[in-house]
């Protein structure tokens, strides 16, 4: 007895109809949906191209011209760049840059510990909060002029030095060789660290505060809390605080130096930014300041991807 098997039914028109129907429904509605996220991004993008990449192809054009004074301008290709190469000043800049970047550990780390002990509720936790945050909403122009009377040579740092019988410590903070861009680092430090404080605070709030408790029980003292803890879990956003402080610590100086030493003594504190400005508003050589910033610019940009690719790759891995 042989078994026969009757064909499916072939689907009917009717039976095909929703589906139909449903695929110019769903492309009209991603169609919709791209137009208006190019919409909310025009705006922005716009902004971008207006006032980062239009100025920027202008700058490589300028870094390109020789001109002296309120003339004119005429091509000189690479000599501006070539120029950068022979001028001990540029150099000394740059170097001064790189000594600047070394303190970056500094301004990862203090602003980490500070939230970890805020977040731990330590007494007066409430008050330091607000005070941390506090220096980075003056402007950073008044914060120069303050602190160019607190470190000034008769100022009240080196006289309570010299109160408390420490007098060797009194010395020209802003007038040293070696002091004066130190100073300005602490300075800087102290006027933008407040926005670390924040950062990291936000972090911990995502952490779990009976991990923290558990760890306090189990005996972990502050330090282990913090490197077994604390820095595993906020890979994520220490790396987003370091990417942004790598890569804004050397354009964020620029008031701070004016307002503080004016690139002195000599050329103790003279970082590229302020030798651009320098270069082309005051000895009125746009081509060679414009080269100048076109340098820093490309510094800035390594020293950016490769926090980016470092940082932020080890900010994102899980911890095991």
């Amino acid at each position: 007895m042989t078994l026969s098997t009757a064909p499916a039914p072939e689907p009917t028109s009717a039976d095909r109809t929703p589906t139909t129907a449903r695929r110019p429904a769903r492309r009209h509605r991603h169609a919709r949906e791209w137009w208006l996220a190019a919409l909310l991004v025009t705006p922005a993008l716009a902004l971008a191209v207006a006032f980062k990449l239009v100025p920027l192809v202008r700058g490589v054009i300028t870094s390109m011209e020789s001109s002296a004074g309120f003339g004119g301008a005429t091509f000189a290709g690479a000599d501006n760049y070539l120029r950068m190469l022979d001028d001990p000043m540029v150099i000394t800049s740059f170097r001064n840059a790189l000594m600047v970047v070394a303190t970056l550990p500094v301004w990862v780390v203090l602003p980490l510990v500070l939230a970890v002990l805020i977040h731990q509720r330590a007494p007066g936790w409430k008050f330091f909060r607000a005070v941390y945050f506090v220096p980075y909403t003056i402007a950073p122009i008044v914060v120069g002029i303050m602190f160019r009377q607190i470190l000034a040579p008769d100022g009240p740092i080196n006289a309570g030095l010299r109160t408390i019988g420490l007098d060797p410590l009194a010395v020209a903070w802003l007038n040293g060789r070696y002091s004066a861009l130190f100073s300005l680092v602490a300075v800087a430090l102290w006027s933008f660290f407040g926005l670390g404080v924040m950062t990291y605070l936000a972090g911990l709030a995502t952490i779990p505060d009976e991990m923290l408790e558990a760890a306090y029980l189990d005996g972990a003292g502050f330090w282990r809390r913090l490197f077994s803890i604390v820095v595993p879990m906020l890979r994520p956003t220490v790396a987003y605080w370091s990417v942004l402080c790598a890569s804004g610590v050397l354009i964020w100086l620029f008031p701070l130096i004016y307002a503080l030493t004016q690139g002195g003594p000599g050329d103790a504190t003279m970082l590229p930014e302020y030798l651009v400005f320098l270069t082309t508003f005051t000895f009125l050589d746009r081509g060679y300041g414009s080269a100048i910033g076109i340098a820093l610019f490309v510094f800035v940009a390594v020293l950016s991807i490769f926090s980016v690719r470092h940082m932020f790759k080890e900010g994102t891995r899980k911890p095991r």
